[in-house]
């Protein structure tokens, strides 16, 4: 039997992090686990905070899980992952884009915190961490949005559940034609990149 994998996305609205969970279930899916999804939603104009939660394995019973049970978080941007990070189980690995997003506020209240301060925080507090320069290779797969698609893809290098296959025919579904050809290849990037940092 196929124990549960717990996976956390954490993100801030207009980021895809749905998106994200949904190709994920859909390739799970496909690949034959049992998956339950669930979120919380923030207001993407004000880069609202957004976790997806993702459950998959033999029978999944309920979407939600606790702080402590997360096997991966997977982060679209720095301080939602800091905030996320009391979610990681044990042996969790979280892979994250080096992502610096603040909201109007943020910015005010602490105008001098950088992005390489929000990497050594998040180090210094989970040492399996892998940060991605995640806008740079989606800058180069053609597009910026599928940044999302890159951390997909060193998340399946990482954890090798998922066939390729599932994941080509997942996206194709679940993302509109249009944003297809970049987020494949942006995909690909991702995983070769965490295939080369081994």
């Amino acid at each position: 039997m196929r124990k549960i994998v717990n996976i956390l996305i954490a993100s801030v609205g207009g980021q895809g992090g749905l998106t994200l969970s949904w190709v994920i279930a859909r390739a799970s899916v496909l690949d034959g686990f049992s998956v339950k999804t669930a979120e919380t939603l923030g207001m993407s104009q004000r880069y609202g905070s957004v976790m997806s939660y993702v459950r998959l394995g033999d029978s999944v019973k309920s979407p939600l899980f606790e702080p402590g049970e997360a096997d991966y978080i997977l982060g679209l941007e720095l301080v939602e992952t800091l905030r996320r990070i009391h979610y990681a189980s044990g042996s969790c690995v979280v892979i994250v884009a080096d992502e610096y997003r603040p909201s109007y506020t943020q910015s005010i209240k602490y105008p001098a915190l950088k992005t390489s301060d929000l990497v050594e925080k998040i180090k210094s507090l989970w040492g399996r961490t892998l940060i991605i320069s995640a806008r740079k290779l989606a800058e180069r797969a053609g597009s910026v949005r599928a940044l999302n698609m890159v951390i997909l893809g060193v998340f399946n290098a990482v954890s090798n559940l998922l066939s390729r296959e599932s994941i080509e025919r997942a996206i194709r579904e679940v993302l509109p034609e249009h944003a297809v050809s970049a987020s494949l290849r942006a995909y690909e990037l991702g995983f070769e990149y965490a295939q080369q940092a081994r």
